[in-house]
């Protein structure tokens, strides 16, 4: 009687248990918002350069956009200028042309747009590390 009791106990603890892991549960980073965010984009640099076509690339692209910004949405706030540089790399990131909207040959005006929005006193290159996550996939698919 006392085995079959324990194994009745044992199963409601390891079905507690299974339902408890089953749910999302957020992940505590001893690192700050903005280190977090800034592996993203080494991620999605990595990422883009490991593509073997510009549709991967998007798709990278559109991947970690997201996930940083469900990252900083179920973060509390960050100093201001942490959020201003996770905000520049956010804002970079969305304003790469669309997937359907992309054309090679336009990829000069992309990168002159990207310039001279988000850093216009570079001369060539953005020098904002905010700014070069962006940029790098800007260069990634107009090779």
């Amino acid at each position: 009687m006392k085995s079959i009791l324990l194994t009745a106990v044992a199963w409601l603890l390891v079905g507690e248990a299974s339902a408890a892991i089953r749910q999302e549960v957020p992940i505590q980073s001893q690192r700050s918002l903005r280190q977090q965010v800034d592996s993203y984009a080494e991620l999605l640099q990595k990422e883009v350069v490991k593509a073997k076509n510009n549709q991967e690339r998007f798709g990278s692209v559109h991947r970690v956009l997201g996930q940083i910004k469900t990252l900083r949405d179920n973060s509390a706030p960050q100093g201001a200028l942490d959020e201003a540089h996770m905000d520049l790399m956010v804002s970079v990131l969305e304003s790469l042309p669309q997937q359907k909207n992309f054309k090679r040959r336009d990829c000069y005006k992309y990168e002159n747009d990207l310039v001279s929005q988000f850093e216009p006193t570079a001369e060539e290159t953005p020098m904002e590390p905010a700014v070069q996550p962006g940029w790098n996939v800007l260069q990634s698919l107009c090779q």
